[in-house]
């Protein structure tokens, strides 16, 4: 029981200081020209601040300090969220190249990597676990978190896509590493779900701030980790589908990018393109607010069955249950409700 209500003092800390952070990083933010503005790449009509990683990481750090005696390695995570975040932030002032940005996710990976935090083994069907060389499971986890830390950035096209999709992956988490008594990414997960929940008032359509590449980049960043944390060192095999499929829409989006610009010849990092899934539905004739319902509601519908594949079946409806109820805080929290236009996550 303690443990829960850790979670639960983590959670609100980080969604209200997230919540009351935010605004005066966007007054920043439109002040010195860290904005939006509508272009053909862009879904906004109006000019945005671009700045909500920052908002996001303040909150993040009041969080931590709170789940700090509980997590082993917090200075550790803190200190690569850091390196993102800041890599993020660079390029949403002053804009980064490609490679650029890839060394920064990369030294923030490695660093994981060498403070314990890493993929050291699967189970094995026929009994007991098979263990990686240190070189392989060096190469699995900066893949990983390399991956995930990218394709959260490639699915931020619509306003609270991304924020919304972090948020119900971490929910889904948070459900898996409490049943499993793994306190760490039980905390870590509590976190990003406020985190995402306090950024949502403000970047939910219509948005008053975008989270920019900063914002992407974390939320992917901390996610990746969160599984290392707890899914990847479950002892059932199915439990590594948790994540995979928590993060499915954004792991496939991505996916069908890559070979959609490999097939075309492209550079995979930097050739800007609008086959995105949330660009195909937009062109479909989708309204922006239903299109990234519809993009949750995928989320929320592939969680749920990462928890009936791993027998979790009450979990399964303590998620939607949560689902429900985290909505109703938000549209008490930001009084959301439907309006007209177009603009950009």
């Amino acid at each position: 029981m303690s443990n829960i209500i850790h979670c639960i003092l983590v959670f609100f800390t980080a969604l209200a200081a997230t919540f009351l952070m935010t605004p005066p990083v966007v007054r920043f933010a439109l002040r010195h020209g860290i904005v939006d503005k509508p272009g053909e790449r862009r879904v906004n009509v109006r000019i945005v601040a671009r700045f909500g990683g920052p908002a996001m990481f303040f909150g993040f750090v009041a969080a931590c300090f709170v789940a700090w005696p509980y997590v082993d390695g917090m200075l550790w995570i803190l200190l690569g969220a850091s390196i993102i975040v800041a890599t993020g932030v660079i390029d949403d002032v002053r804009t980064l190249s490609a490679g650029v940005k890839l060394v920064g996710q990369v030294g923030a990976a490695v660093l994981m990597f060498a403070t314990g935090s890493r993929l050291e083994f699967i189970t094995n069907p026929l009994g007991g676990y098979f263990y990686f060389p240190l070189w392989l499971s060096f190469l699995f986890t900066v893949f990983w978190i390399v991956g995930v830390t990218n394709t959260l950035n490639l699915i931020d096209g619509l306003d609270g896509l991304a924020a919304g999709i972090t948020c119900i992956a971490s929910l889904t988490f948070l459900l898996v590493s409490v049943q499993k008594g793994q306190i760490e990414s039980a905390l870590l997960a509590a976190l990003m779900a406020g985190v995402t929940a306090g950024f949502l008032r403000w970047n939910f359509y219509p948005a008053k701030t975008f989270m920019g590449d900063s914002g992407a980049l974390f939320l992917g960043f901390m996610v990746s980790v969160i599984a290392l944390k707890g899914a990847f060192k479950s002892t059932t095999v199915l439990s590594f589908l948790v994540p995979v499929l928590a993060l499915g829409v954004p792991i496939f989006d991505t996916s069908f990018a890559i070979v959609r610009r490999v097939k075309a010849r492209q550079p995979v990092m930097t050739a800007p393109d609008k086959g995105h899934l949330h660009h195909r539905l937009l062109a479909a004739g989708w309204r922006h607010r239903d299109a990234v319902l519809l993009m949750y509601i995928i989320t929320l519908a592939l969680s749920v069955a990462a928890l009936l594949i791993i027998r979790a079946w009450w979990l399964a409806l303590y998620l939607v249950a949560g689902i429900i109820v985290l909505t109703g805080l938000l549209i008490a929290l930001g009084k959301i409700k439907p309006s007209k236009g177009k603009s950009h996550g």
